[in-house]
């Protein structure tokens, strides 16, 4: 008898359980704060979809992808593990930090992926700390319905849309703010834990963008310390020195190598240590200190409305309430910090995003429930529309009808041809119906408006590379063209000149065609027959009439460079 019980009970337990997940997915789902299984799959979901697709299946793009890869391919091949270089020439942008994981993973994974998909895998790695500690900082600072909604907003946030999905050394760094953040939020009590975690984090900065920007988590303490008149805490002030005494090695390390290893005189070398434009500023010009102010408008959205929101509102106890004080300071030091010591480029203000997520997973239970319902509508209408259009075109450029949409794909990627492949179709379909199950189920409220727009973004993205990332593929990378250019060369020419080459077109060349390049300069180029020049298509370099042009072409659709195959 309890053998026959038991074997009914183990006969119905699947069915049982069936059941109690049949029952969560009708339920509505309430964006309260609270964890379900279902609230926790989908949040897992979301992350996972917005982080790993797009890290393999397409080549390096230019610029920033081609000139990152050429770092470590560099590392690879040629073996310039402690100095940056890009085909033998010396790379004056970061310090070494991102490369060395890149190239390394790039080694560990080469048995099954290409070398510069393993190499991305570093991004989705800093990206994964990024989010971790952007978790552990909100749950700390906040309460623990903080630390996924903190997530959801930076995922949401419009600048890290595509630099978060690049080979980019600034991931590094972005990772180094958030560990040092979190650190900031123990530093005050646990002056040992706090420093030690403050510190590794600045350190990871300062091996990865430099030293100036490394001093950012000292400053941005100091300010928390002045916004909440905590001069006189003894623990707060034995923290801040912790992380200093941490940071310092760190801090050292990159210039050491320079003195020792590396080529030229060590002001060549200021910029990439410093982390600023310092040695060479007349060159690049005057700095843009507005720049950062007029890209967050859109940079910051939809985080940056609410922080401001709430820094207004509560103004009068931001002296009073750290989890006020601690991203406004992190935000104002930032933003300081960056608009005077960094080139204006829109992946130097990533930073600026954690403490605008911050302090906006603050606000979702105090907004009115006006704002909160233009944001949820919005969301919905404005990324679904975005994803009818991808699929639209998608399926004109799979059938060729509507004629005019086909027409309109093929215009955008010259000479590539569409296929389908059932996986990645497979893929996009489900992620779709997974959004539209989660925007209908979810019950509305002001958190609902949050993980729908973070769901919109990670929708359009998934839908992005599992459909069109092959055309994508097609227009921005140079391999057609450096197949293209080696056809011409034939194999024991030798060495092949170069004018006007820019390092992502010669780490290209490198990497897709082994084509090894000497400037066009007396002494280095004489027994050189092929020359290489880089130019647009409306001005052609003016070259000694010795060159013959013998191939001129460039990427599909890119109407400004061009790239001319000369014959001596």
């Amino acid at each position: 008898m309890s053998s026959s019980s038991q074997d009914t009970s183990t006969n119905k337990s699947p069915t049982a359980a069936q059941s109690r997940w049949s029952r969560a997915i009708a339920q509505p789902i309430v964006f309260d704060g609270s964890s379900s299984p279902i609230k926790t799959a989908l949040f897992v979901i979301i992350c996972a979809a917005w982080i790993l697709p797009g890290l393999i299946g397409h080549d390096p793009w230019r610029p920033d992808e081609a000139l990152a890869f050429g770092v470590v391919q560099s590392m690879l091949r040629d073996g310039h593990w402690l100095i940056p270089t890009i085909v033998g020439a010396p790379s004056f942008d970061y310090p070494p930090l991102y490369y060395w994981v890149a190239a390394m993973l790039a080694t560990v994974f080469s048995p099954v992926l290409p070398l510069h998909d393993g190499a991305r895998l570093a991004t989705g790695l800093f990206m994964a700390v990024t989010f971790v500690y952007t978790h552990k900082t909100a749950s700390r600072l906040i309460d623990e319905r903080a630390g996924r909604i903190s997530v959801m907003l930076l995922i949401g946030c419009l600048g890290l849309f595509w630099r978060g999905h690049e080979m980019y050394p600034e991931l590094a760094g972005l990772a180094g703010m958030a560990i040092a953040l979190y650190g900031m939020t123990r530093i005050r009590s646990e002056s040992t834990k706090g420093g030690v975690t403050t510190g590794i984090g600045a350190g990871i900065i300062a091996l990865s963008i430099g030293i100036v920007p490394a001093l950012a988590p000292t400053l941005i303490a100091l300010a928390l310390m002045g916004m909440l008149r905590d001069w006189r805490n003894r623990t707060f002030r034995a923290g801040i020195g912790t992380a200093l005494l941490v940071t310092l090695p760190f801090m050292l390390l990159y210039p050491l190598i320079i003195l020792l290893e590396a080529p030229g005189p060590v002001s060549l070398w200021l910029d990439a240590i410093m982390g600023i434009p310092f040695a060479d500023l007349a060159a690049k010009g005057p700095l843009d200190y507005l720049h950062f102010i007029r890209i967050l408008p859109w940079y910051g959205l939809p985080a940056l409305p609410f922080a401001i929101w709430l820094w207004t509102k509560d103004r009068a106890k931001i002296s009073e309430r750290v989890e006020l004080a601690l991203p406004l300071a992190a935000f104002a030091t930032l933003l300081v910090v960056i608009s005077i010591g960094r080139k204006a480029s829109d992946g130097m203000g990533l930073p600026l995003l954690i403490p605008l997520a911050l302090a906006a997973a603050y606000t979702p239970d105090r907004l009115s429930r006006s704002i909160a319902s233009f944001m949820d509508w919005f969301s919905l209408l404005f990324f679904g529309l975005v994803a009818v259009v991808g699929w639209f075109y998608w399926t004109a450029a799979m059938t060729g009808l509507p004629e005019a949409a086909a027409n309109t794909v093929a215009r955008r990627a010259p000479g590539f041809v569409f296929s389908f492949a059932a996986l990645p179709f497979t893929v996009a379909v489900a992620f779709t119906l997974l959004w539209a199950y989660a925007v209908l189920r979810a019950h509305r409220n002001n958190r609902r408006a949050i993980v729908n727009w973070s769901a919109g973004v990670t929708l359009v993205w998934v839908l992005a590379v599992f459909l069109w990332l092959p055309a994508f593929d097609h227009r921005l990378s140079y391999r057609g063209t450096a197949q293209a250019i080696a056809a011409q060369i034939p194999p024991a020419a030798g060495c092949v000149a170069s004018f006007g080459l820019g390092n992502p077109q010669r780490a290209s060349m490198s990497y897709f065609a082994n084509l090894r390049f000497v400037p066009l300069e007396p002494g280095t180029a004489e027994n050189c027959v092929w020359l290489l020049a880089q130019g647009t298509r409306n001005a052609e370099p003016v070259i000694d009439l010795r060159w013959k042009l013998v191939w001129e072409g460039a990427r599909p659709d890119d109407n400004d460079e061009r790239l001319r195959l000369y014959h001596r």
